[in-house]
């Protein structure tokens, strides 16, 4: 096996463990090498570029806010938090298209760098013509997890007159690795050519998905009650292969800590609690994803960061009295 093979192989057999934690049993490994995740589907039938996936409106508030789900999920998450805060603000909770059953655009050419940012660029678009469409008027964000932090920030950054404040709920700065590799993650340059030579073309294109879900996050990830995790890995679950790896990939691809100095909008950084997960080998990878991504983020003091105690991703369903707390606390503050 020549080094650069043998390289990819041990980053990803790292990047797996470290971020998905199946290391309490053995992990599915499978790969196929007639398939190509990289391409739409033979038969799928993609939806047009440049818009979202749907829109979901609630609430008859002074205050407009959009709320953007993390990857995986469609605006439909939001539920219960447009219920509970209808009487506060006018909410727009947005799906990122191919999430929610909704169609995913087309591909870009293979050979594309994901450093292009193609989707999320492309989601950022469309909730700009959002804002200009529904006239919203200096809108609350919301990001959610994935991908939905980074929508949130960059619109912040691009349009600071624009937005009153940024509330990332669970939200992540990047993709981390174990030590021994981040030389090959150390700069935005390295870490899309991470990406784009290896991960995408060595791992994710010929990715079963049996293997995919054996490695994928967790219920236990989602939410602190089995059932209610349970319910959101299978929607988490249900996309298409190539959507989510898409989407990863762009992730994966970037890292919004270089970007963040520039940012001037108030920002509330809502942590998960995750007790116990860093003392546990087989989960420990969601405190690099909902912490220590974040290291260095007080040097922007535009940022507050709390944590909701005995909560996990989908904190406002764990906690709801203690994460709507402190987002109306942050957001009266800032009135």
């Amino acid at each position: 096996m020549n080094r650069s093979v043998s390289i990819f192989c041990t980053i990803i057999l790292t990047t797996v463990s470290t971020l998905h934690g199946q290391d309490a049993c053995p992990r599915i490994m499978k790969q196929d090498s007639t398939l190509n995740n990289l391409v739409d589907p033979p038969g799928y039938t993609t939806g047009k570029p440049g818009v979202l996936g749907d829109v979901i409106r609630a609430g008859n508030g002074t205050q407009d806010m959009i709320l953007i789900p993390g990857l995986g999920f469609g605006g439909s998450v939001f539920r219960e938090f447009m219920e509970t805060y209808a009487a506060r603000y006018r909410m727009h909770a947005v799906t990122l298209p191919g999430f929610g059953g909704t169609a995913a655009p087309p591909l870009p050419p293979e050979g594309t760098s994901f450093g292009e940012q193609t989707w999320t660029n492309a989601a950022i678009a469309a909730i700009e013509k959002l804002m200009e469409d529904e006239q919203l008027q200096n809108p609350v964000l919301v990001g959610h997890w994935l991908t939905g932090t980074q929508i949130a920030l960059r619109l912040a950054m691009k349009h600071p007159s624009k937005i009153k404040a940024v509330i990332l709920l669970s939200g992540s700065a990047k993709m981390l690795v174990t030590a021994a590799y981040t030389p090959y993650y150390e700069t935005p340059e390295k870490r899309i050519a991470a990406v784009d030579t290896y991960l995408a073309p060595k791992w994710f294109k010929t990715v079963t998905r049996e293997t995919w879900d054996d490695n994928n996050f967790l219920p236990g990830d989602y939410a602190v009650n089995p059932v209610l995790g349970l319910r959101l890995w299978r929607e988490a679950a249900s996309p298409k292969l190539h959507v989510w790896i898409h989407y990863l990939c762009e992730f994966n691809a970037q890292d919004i800590m270089v970007e963040l100095k520039t940012l001037t909008v108030p920002t509330l950084l809502l942590r998960p609690g995750l007790e116990g997960f860093s003392q546990s080998a087989d989960q420990n990878y969601m405190v690099n994803y909902c912490h220590t991504s974040w290291d260095g983020v007080e040097k922007n003091s535009n940022v507050t960061v709390k944590t909701i105690p005995d909560s996990r991703v989908f904190l406002w369903l764990d906690q709801p009295q203690r994460a709507g707390d402190e987002i109306r606390l942050f957001l009266d503050r800032i009135h």
